[in-house]
């Protein structure tokens, strides 16, 4: 019997060759993805066992609508695995699944990443710029040192006037229907689509970095193992390993430059700037990573990159991590280091960052030793995370054949850190703040950001001796990976004399949202809501496992925050309801306290699922346990959160007030400034992109004193010192009222002399100003 795979991450002609063969019935058994349902030409299929039950209504009829196309009778039956909650919950309500409504698929209109490719696609419609077959239609490859700049043909059209004009005008007309949603946003503005035609340039470049960075490296290992080839003093197996790393390098710039059968490429033109960004590309994984796959030398094998969406390569395609594809197995072995990554010819680029301990907001060092307190909750910051490297492509080698019986022993697995960092527009972070009220009383505060930077760190080896030392050796001249001391089987490469640990790490944007309690609850509540509300959002909107992450903040062993981010590409536009919808947190509830077991509207322990069989104790994989939380089954429990699930379901959500764009809200402060020199600081806020304050001018009755300016969700006052305060008297004046300000209303005085150095006073202060722009 045979049986091949139908997946996004098999060659298109193997697909087309395994769909005829299928059709035909020369392959009985087709494996295959949710490729499934993309009108793929299955004739007489009379049979579809589904592995396990699909994520909405949708999809279920869209799989299982591949049967009995022809009139014939069809058998379509699904698994429901006991390790998967979404599995269970729908084994006990099939009739929620096979009879279940369609929801309208979700799209986040207000997503800025995806207006902007839109609009982008628009200036290129009007610029009549034909992008080609490869990048190598666009970029000059002339010469035995191309320098990968834009053609000149191509330059001219990007830098050209009038296109540029006639897409304004038409991407208005576009967005016109949607303006009303883009108007709610922090981002849309009436200059918004200029800005970014104006842009468009730069843009362009910068999503041609990816394939120069994989072409120079490329063209570099050709160069280098040429001369190795070459040079009589190389022994007879250095020169055979050269002409098999020569042989790889040349295919690699084979697929970046291919122009037959391009269609299904990931370098294809219009495919490539798509997952790069710059085009929209719904079915494309965004800003992926991708390693090089080597084909078989003496039997039919074709050389190919496989792709992956960041967040998941950081772990799939971590080093020394093992790639399973159609039927072998490949080690990730080595990082395609770009040639710009080198600095010196002697080292790589690397990074520093500081994570706050308290919030898990992530602070980017780039200079010194950075901040010493949190830019948004003002905590104390610890010791920064140095030698961050930004993975990027990777390779592989070809190790023995899959072996099931290996299988577990492989799973060495690796520990990953997030961190998140809001957005900043108008000088401040771009969030939305909500409390969930019970009564009068705040029992936690939700944040929004739309489009929030996250890190995801590698640390390093689940299981590494040493848990205080971070990250992997890498071979900064040849870009090995060291081996791995955990598996036996793990074979050293040839590594240089220039090695150095450094800590894999890659960044996205995603719509985020942290949930925060107002006070410490424990590691067992807080990991037990992290599943519950996890889960009760997916059943809430009809979403997939895969479009909705959660993860503790700062980490596994200090639960501060709930981190839950849109993991789809563009976002489902679902997190910020939970603010903006005064019910919808309510509902999320209702549903967590049913996958709980409990009466959503007494509360009342039913101690097992609908047709359950068994008592759940304390968790289940009918409400709490998956597999991806195997790490926290120990510690959740259904009964520790059931008090705080009834009093979210009774809650008050109360979303804070729009913050105005920052030019009005700029031109209100000065309007209330009652000298030049409080226009001149403000001046200086604004020139240097700093946060503004809140309010001006606000008298507080309890120390008679009417601070010059107010930054509210700081408790800070500030004042702008003229001349006058030296005298003794106001001296005194001044030091009284800062005494009452602090031991009264607990604000902060934060005091601006006319002969202050500014700038000085600012540095000490980053959580309160932000940082120089």
């Amino acid at each position: 019997m045979e049986a091949r795979e139908h997946t996004a991450q098999v060659r298109y002609e193997d697909r087309i060759d395994r769909e005829e063969r299928f059709r035909k019935g020369h392959l009985p058994i087709l494996y295959c993805s949710p490729t499934m349902e993309l009108g793929v030409d299955i004739a007489e299929l009379n049979c579809v066992n589904m592995r396990n039950v699909p994520p909405t209504p949708a999809n279920y009829a869209q799989r299982s609508g591949r049967a009995g196309r022809s009139g014939q009778p069809a058998l379509v039956f699904s698994y429901c695995s006991t390790f998967r909650p979404h599995d269970q919950y729908f084994f006990k309500r099939p009739h929620l699944m096979v009879a279940g409504s369609v929801t309208p698929p979700r799209l986040d209109l207000a997503n800025e990443d995806l207006i902007k490719t839109h609009v982008h696609a628009v200036w290129l419609a009007e610029a009549g710029i034909h992008l080609g077959t490869s990048l190598k239609d666009v970029l000059d490859l002339s010469g035995e040192n191309p320098s990968l700049a834009l053609q000149d043909h191509v330059r001219d059209d990007i830098a050209a006037i009038s296109p540029r004009e006639r897409a304004v005008k038409r991407a208005k007309d576009v967005l016109s229907d949607i303006e009303d949603w883009l108007r709610e946003t922090d981002w849309f503005s009436d200059q918004w689509i200029s800005e970014v035609i104006s842009q468009v340039g730069t843009e362009f470049e910068r999503a041609c970095e990816r394939w120069r960075g994989l072409y120079r490296a490329a063209a570099r290992q050709v160069d280098a193992m040429h001369r190795i080839v070459n040079d009589h003093h190389k022994s007879h197996d250095e020169k055979e390993k050269a002409k098999r790393l020569r042989a790889e390098a040349e295919a690699q710039l084979d697929l970046l430059t291919e122009s037959q059968n391009v269609v299904a490429s990931d370098f294809y033109s219009y495919r490539y700037f798509a997952s790069e960004g710059f085009l929209p590309g719904y079915n494309f994984p965004r800003l992926p990573l991708s390693a090089f796959i080597p084909g078989r030398r003496r039997q039919k094998g074709v050389d190919e990159f496989l792709s992956r969406p960041r967040f998941l390569a950081i772990a799939e395609f971590g080093p020394r991590a093992i790639v399973y594809h159609e039927g072998s197995r490949f080690r990730i072995n080595k990082v395609i280091l770009p040639v710009e990554d080198r600095g010196d010819g002697e080292d790589i680029v690397t990074n520093a960052a500081k994570q706050c301990e308290t919030c898990g907001y992530l602070h980017p060092i780039h200079s010194g030793d950075g901040p010493d307190l949190c830019e948004r909750c003002g905590q104390p910051l610890s010791i920064p995370l140095r030698n961050l490297f930004r993975l990027q492509n990777v390779a592989t080698k070809r190790v023995e054949r899959i072996n099931s019986d290996e299988e577990e022993r492989l799973r060495l697995g690796y520990e990953i850190k997030t961190g998140i960092r809001f957005s900043r527009k108008s000088g401040g972070l771009s969030c939305k703040t909500a409390s969930v009220k019970d009564g009068e009383n705040v029992i936690a505060t939700l944040v929004y950001g739309h489009s929030s930077t996250l890190w995801r760190i590698n640390l390093g080896w689940t299981r590494r001796a040493n848990k205080d030392q971070h990250g992997f050796v890498l071979d900064t001249e040849r870009g090995y990976w060291a081996t791995n001391q955990q598996d036996a089987d793990d074979a050293e490469d040839p590594l240089s004399k220039r090695k150095r640990r450094v800590v894999p790490f890659v960044e996205d944007t995603k719509n985020a949202l942290l949930f925060e309690p107002v006070q410490d609850w424990d590691d067992t509540v807080m990991a037990s809501l992290q599943a519950a509300l996890k889960n009760a959002i997916q059943i809430e909107y009809q979403l997939e496992d895969s479009e909705l992450a959660a993860e503790p903040l700062p980490g596994r062993d200090s639960r501060h925050c709930l981190l839950f981010y849109e993991a789809a590409e563009g976002g489902a536009g679902v997190l910020r309801l939970l603010l903006e919808d005064a019910t919808a947190f309510n509902r999320v509830a209702r549903q967590a306290l049913s996958l709980c077991h409990f009466d959503p509207d007494t509360g009342e322990d039913l101690r097992r699922p609908p047709e359950g069989k068994e008592d759940c104790e304390a968790a289940c994989y009918d409400c709490l346990l998956s597999y991806f939380n195997q790490g926290d089954h120990a510690i959740l429990d259904r009964k520790a959160i059931r008090d705080f699930l009834l009093r979210f379901r009774d809650a008050k959500v109360d979303l804070s007030p729009a913050v105005p764009p920052r030019a009005i809200h700029l031109e209100l402060l000065r309007n209330q400034c009652q000298s030049g020199l409080e226009k001149n600081w403000l001046q200086f806020l604004e020139e240097a992109g700093y946060n503004l304050p809140s309010k001006a001018q606000l008298f507080l009755e309890k120390c008679k004193t009417r601070p010059d300016f107010l930054y509210d969700d700081k408790m800070v006052a500030i004042y702008v010192d003229g001349p006058h305060h030296e005298y003794p008297e106001r001296k005194d004046r001044d030091a009284q009222q800062m005494d009452c300000l602090a031991d009264v209303l607990t604000y902060q005085v934060i005091r601006f002399g006319h002969r202050d150095d500014w700038e000085q006073i600012i540095a000490r202060h980053p959580h309160i100003f932000g940082r120089r722009l």
